[in-house]
């Protein structure tokens, strides 16, 4: 049996050996043996080597961001450039989930710790967090506000709430920032979209910065790849603390980065703006025709402001790249590929900086010399002709400016004489809140009969009401008996409107606690009152209402007050006045005149008038911009990389509005400016002869009601053109806007004397924009009251960027330049990449003889109508000029105008100065002097002081 066994496979064998195949077979044995001989090596022998020497690669592609282009002023002095800094990001980890398992966590629970941790650390070591992205704030009382409105609201509930269309909104449209908080917290409904499960064991404040910063990054969320900066320039300490815990804080990473410095900032920031992240629809705008290669990502900064913005095409550089091996920790393994960043053109401009800040000081000192002009110890305020500003403005300013802080006052750092101040302070809010209440239950008393400081309050309760929707203005017309009594009339009190306004369902009652569905209106009316004193009593608004009267009352003393401007640091201890006033030596009344007077106090903090101002300083050349001064300004530098939040919402409650350019962006009336223009109007249109004289009387009777020279009774007799601009005569320009209206037949055409008069304002460019590459406001060209309009008044109004094109058109003798901020720009290599030469727009047909009369008069105005004293009168360069004044509000001074030139035989500069609520225009004036001697004669200034009430006729 064994036999014939052996002997069966003997047979195949012999069979198969001599089968075509069986070479295959050997080789395929062979092949096998082979093979496991060397998984034993590797595995066995050899196998804790490879396993050690064992290294996780993966392909990545890195963007290497460009360097921004510097900004130079025209001597090449650095205006903005880079610095190296270091930025913490945060990215998704591939380690998350398994060391979520490891810890037997949630994976979002664990991102939120890191993301708490991480913040925790930077804000200990005084670093600033990233928060801007995510528009929601909280307030003091915990509340929380969106920080953005319109149609970036909108688009921040579409991005919350994932849909593409407002419409698809629909029950989200009107989602508040509560609403948002609750659903991207941990709310249940959000389970089948998403949230960041953010657990309740963290404060709302807490919740709210993991939630901006987990915002940040879902906002990539489908580029899991990209990291978000969560905050830029970080200390040494927190780069410490952040590496040595790298691999507990997953994500977080520390890298390499440059921050945008501004320097001397205050003095260009309306100038020059700022940079800050990309907003997704500036995104969606910038790339719109960006190539592939070129466009932002969510990381990018942009300009946001200012020439940063306006030649953000020309400063951005263009970005590099790097195609690389990274391990499982994200370390660079191996770079297989890359191509070099370019840095972005250099911006060099016009600007004279050192010209710049000499005129931002000195418009500093005038405004605090105008404002001591005028203080007055007592509580008069003078007459409408001779307005005067009372002390106890000045302490009450301290606080309606938010130069000195409740917040402090209540503060656990709150001073014995700040504590003293509260406890007044909450003595006198009580007892007015019951005054207010006890006005609205129980009191017939009509508006007009109510004290002042009632009539304040109840005034400030109405608009409270309108301005939080509870009032609906709309519902009741005008012309309304009730609401005439009340808003015209004040024959009855607010009280009675309020309830006139509950049976006109005016009032919007969703938000008031009511007992039952079923209510009458004296329910409604003490649900009202009581939201009504719910809302005063933590209105900060309304607390400086109760603080001005606690001032005006005698309840807390200018002393205390200006002591606690050293409680707060708003000034050192360290200075020689702190002794003699804690002593009483000194007077607050002394005491706060020296401090203006010093500018340790500002016209800026004060925010009474005058508060702000423009210098305007032109190259007559070129038309090239050599100093454009707003005060006041702002520090750009905490608002560039990333915004300092509560510095952005402190300059937006500043009642100076810092941010607003006033050099371009305010409006006033030209006021006597405009009367050259005038003039080249009537003698070109053949309605005034060159060397005509009219006789002047004062009240001009041809229109009516007729418009008096500002000599009335008086008159300036016969006069010529140089005689009518030295002294500014309104009559002899009313009479001459008055012939522009005269048709051939001796009638009266007002319209057709306006679009004569309006032609040039074209010829001297104020029917548009100067020029300036920083945004700007149309001018308004008059169409209303030819007489009127001939003396600058009417409609006319323009910036003083766009006076300061006028004068430099009259200074060239009729070239009317495009004004610009840029002298050239350059690339990396320093080749200029600008070939925009000087614009002129137009060039008038005027004779040299009408020219000649018009200097001739501009030349006066210095010489004959302003003091021998004066800076103006004591340069060896000559100067002319002409004032203006232009008034708003009877219950507030004059606006400041002046418009000049010099050298007056070859002009080389022109000198535009505005100071909205400036009094008299020779301050203005004055401050144009100090400017001319900066440039042409500065050993003037050494023992020059600012009068702040230099008196001009206009």
């Amino acid at each position: 049996m064994i036999r014939e066994l052996f002997g069966a496979i003997k047979d195949f064998l012999k069979e198969y050996m001599s089968h075509r195949l069986f070479p295959l077979t050997i080789v395929f044995f062979i092949l096998c043996g082979i093979l496991i001989y060397r998984l034993f090596i590797l595995q066995i022998v050899d196998g804790q080597e490879y396993l050690n020497n064992f290294t996780y690669k993966q392909e990545r592609t890195v963007t290497v961001p460009a360097s921004r282009g510097i900004i130079y002023d025209k001597n090449g002095k650095e205006l903005a450039y880079n610095e190296i800094s270091y930025s913490v990001t945060f990215g998704n980890s591939e380690q998350l989930e398994s060391k979520a398992a490891e810890l037997k966590m949630d994976e979002d629970e664990l991102k939120n710790k890191i993301v708490h941790d991480t913040i925790q650390i930077l804000e200990r070591n005084g670093d600033q967090v990233i928060y801007s992205d995510f528009p929601i704030s909280i307030d003091e009382n915990g509340n929380l506000n969106f920080t953005i409105e319109g149609s970036a609201l909108t688009r921040f509930r579409m991005e919350v709430y994932a849909v593409s269309k407002e419409e698809d909104l629909k029950e989200h449209a009107n989602a508040s920032a509560e609403d948002i908080f609750r659903y991207l917290r941990n709310n249940n409904d959000a389970k089948k979209n998403r949230n960041f499960d953010i657990d309740d064991s963290y404060s709302k404040e807490d919740a709210l910065k993991i939630m901006a910063v987990r915002y940040s990054l879902w906002l990539n969320r489908f580029q899991q790849y990209v990291t978000v900066k969560i905050a830029l320039n970080v200390s040494e300490e927190s780069i410490a603390q952040i590496s040595e815990n790298k691999d507990e804080l997953l994500g977080m990473d520390v890298q390499v980065d440059s921050t945008r410095v501004y320097t001397d900032a205050k003095y260009f920031a309306n100038i020059i703006g700022y940079i800050g992240n990309i907003s997704s629809d500036e995104m969606a705008e910038y790339n719109a025709d960006l190539a592939e290669e070129d466009k932002y990502v969510s990381t990018d900064v942009v300009g946001k402001a200012g020439l940063e913005y306006v030649l953000e095409n020309q400063l951005r550089g263009k970005k590099g790249s790097q195609n690389l091996f990274v391990d499982n920790m994200g370390r660079v393994l191996e770079v297989v590929s890359s191509s070099n960043a370019t840095a972005g053109n250099d911006v060099y401009l016009s600007i004279d900086s050192d010209l710049t800040k000499f005129c931002y000081d000195a418009l500093e000192r005038e405004l605090s010399g105008i404002i001591l002009a005028h203080l007055s110890e007592g509580n008069s305020r003078g007459t409408e002709k001779n307005i005067l500003i009372p002390i106890n403005d000045v302490y009450f300013a301290l606080f309606d400016n938010n130069t000195l802080s409740m917040d402090h006052i209540r503060s656990e750092n709150a001073s014995d004489n700040e504590q003293s101040f509260l406890g007044s302070f909450e003595s006198s809010q009580s007892g007015v809140l019951s005054t207010v209440e006890n006005e609205l239950l129980n009191s017939d008393v009509a508006m007009k009969d109510l004290s002042e400081a009632n009539q304040e309050y109840m005034e400030y309760v109405y608009e409270m009401l309108v301005k939080k929707k509870i009032l609906d203005v709309t519902v009741i017309p005008d012309n309304d008996d009730t609401y005439v009594a009340y808003n015209t009339g004040q024959t009855i009190g607010l009280g009675a409107y309020l309830r006139y306004a509950i049976n006109q369902n005016a009032i919007n009652i969703s938000n008031f606690e009511l007992n039952s569905d079923y209510y009458d209106s004296e329910e409604i009316y003490n649900a009202l009152v009581s939201n009504i004193i719910t809302e005063l009593k933590q209105d900060s608004e309304f607390d400086k209402l109760v603080i001005k009267y606690m001032i005006q009352s005698g309840v807390t003393s200018g002393r205390q007050i200006c002591l606690m401007l050293y409680d707060q640091g708003v000034l050192s201890t360290e200075d020689e006045d702190y002794a003699p006033l804690e002593s009483g030596q000194m007077s607050a009344y002394s005491f706060m005149y020296r401090k203006i007077q010093k500018i340790e106090i500002t016209p800026a903090q004060l925010a009474l008038d005058p508060c702000s101002g423009s210098v305007v300083v032109t190259d007559v050349k070129t038309g090239k911009v050599l100093a454009l001064v707003s005060y006041p300004s702002y520090d750009n530098n905490r608002l560039t990389n990333t915004i300092d939040t509560d510095y952005y919402i402190k300059l937006n409650s500043d009642k100076t509005t810092p941010m607003f350019n006033r050099a371009t962006q305010q409006r006033t009336a030209p006021g006597s400016t405009y009367k050259m223009l005038t003039t080249v109007a009537g003698v070109q249109e053949g309605v005034l002869g060159l060397n005509e004289a009219i006789t002047t009387r004062g009240i001009f009777t041809e229109i009516t009601p007729s418009p008096r020279c500002w000599i009335y009774p008086g008159s300036h007799g016969t006069i010529d053109i140089p005689k009518a601009l030295e002294v500014s005569c309104n009559y002899f320009y009313y009479e001459v806007g008055y012939r522009l209206g005269l048709d051939g037949s001796g009638g009266f055409n007002e319209q057709n004397g306006l679009e004569r008069l309006s032609k040039y304002a074209t010829v001297f460019g104020l029917d548009r924009k100067s020029g300036v590459e920083v945004s700007e406001t149309d001018p308004i060209v008059s169409n209303d009251s030819l007489v009127r309009s001939a003396i600058g008044q009417g409609k006319n109004s323009y910036t003083p960027v766009q006076l300061a094109r006028y004068v430099n058109t009259i200074a060239t003798r009729g070239d009317c330049y495009d004004l610009s901020l840029i002298g050239d720009i350059k690339d990396y290599e320093g080749t200029s990449v600008y070939d925009k030469e000087p614009v002129i727009t137009s060039h008038p047909e005027i004779s040299s003889a009408l020219w000649d009369s018009i200097y001739s008069g501009m030349r006066r105005v210095v010489t004959d109508n302003t003091a021998a004293t004066s800076l103006l009168n004591q340069m060896d360069v000559a100067v002319a000029g002409k004032t203006g004044t232009a008034q708003e509000d009877l219950t507030r001074a004059n606006h400041a105008l002046f418009v000049s030139f010099a050298p007056y035989e070859d002009p080389e500069i022109t000198v535009t100065t505005v100071i909205p609520f400036g009094y008299s225009s020779g301050n203005a004036e004055e401050l144009a002097s100090m400017v001319y001697a900066y440039y042409f004669q500065p050993e003037l200034l050494d023992n020059h002081t600012v009068s702040g009430n230099s008196v001009h006729t206009d």
